[in-house]
């Protein structure tokens, strides 16, 4: 077959498989893309006194939100809005649709295919697995260490914080580094789990049965409204004092918190 009969082909399959049909508000498109239940992906495209708009009808981030699947923070709210980005998209928070900004008519065809694109794109949003999430949290964890203390500190992933504690391994262990006099070791628990909070408060509840003072149990907990921990068992570390800092949209509070109990010099970001 040669490229330009190839090239007819790929078109006749594409456009055959669109359907575009009238509705009040201006059109629905029908694509060749289905999603995980087998329908067809829709958006809707209308014409304003500034030139055109292309949305769909919500109902897919309804659809994840109501599996609570968190899109307006962490990992997967990050990556919505850099795929919405980049197909100059955006989401409504309030009706949960996915919208373009008004373009002019000459850019229609191109807007078209990103938006599309776009909402190809988020259907993996789904697909993003747990162990991903806890990959991204560790990094950003890491990188507000390093950024905040620098050379003040040694960081040692999946290590132990003692010898003697070794039935406790940490995911995070941050021992002091040139310059951090009378600072100590700390044990940090990366908290997006009830199995880990648990985790954390075993290791914190045997320190303080063998009244160590050499070093620190930290968890640090992932997101602020906590919606894969169970508040009471949350409450239970609490009531038992267990250092707990919330790590997204608070960083810097959370690092400081950090430094507080490795008694590490609260030196400011940079």
């Amino acid at each position: 077959m040669l490229p330009d009969d190839f090239a007819k082909t790929l078109c006749s399959a594409f456009c055959g498989a669109i359907d575009v049909r009238a509705v009040p508000s201006g059109y629905a498109v029908s694509s060749a893309f289905e999603d995980s239940s087998g329908d067809r992906i829709t958006f809707y495209l209308s014409e304003t006194e500034d030139g055109y708009r292309i949305e769909d009808d919500g109902d897919y981030l309804a659809h994840l939100v109501a599996r609570d699947i968190p899109i307006n923070e962490g990992t997967r709210g990050q990556l919505l809005d850099a795929i919405l980005d980049q197909g100059r998209a955006f989401w409504d928070r309030e009706t949960l649709e996915i919208k373009s900004n008004v373009f002019p008519a000459s850019e229609l065809p191109k807007r078209t295919i990103d938006f599309l694109s776009s909402l190809i794109r988020v259907r993996d949003l789904e697909l993003v697995t747990r162990e991903v999430v806890k990959s991204t949290f560790r990094e950003d964890v890491i990188s507000a260490l390093v950024r905040r203390f620098g050379d003040g500190i040694v960081i040692n992933e999946h290590g132990v914080v003692a010898n003697d504690f070794a039935e406790f391994p940490a995911d995070i262990v941050v021992s002091p580094g040139a310059g951090a006099v009378n600072a100590r070791p700390g044990a940090i628990y990366l908290v997006n789990s009830n199995d880990k909070l648990n985790e954390a408060l075993l290791a914190y509840q045997d320190a303080q049965m063998q009244e160590r003072q050499d070093f620190s149990i930290l968890a640090i907990i992932e997101e602020p409204d906590m919606k894969v921990i169970s508040r009471k068992r949350f409450q239970r570390a609490q009531n038992r004092a267990l250092p707990m800092p919330i790590f997204r949209g608070d960083e810097e509070a959370a690092m400081t918190r950090i430094a507080r109990e490795l008694r590490l010099p609260l030196r400011a970001a940079h």
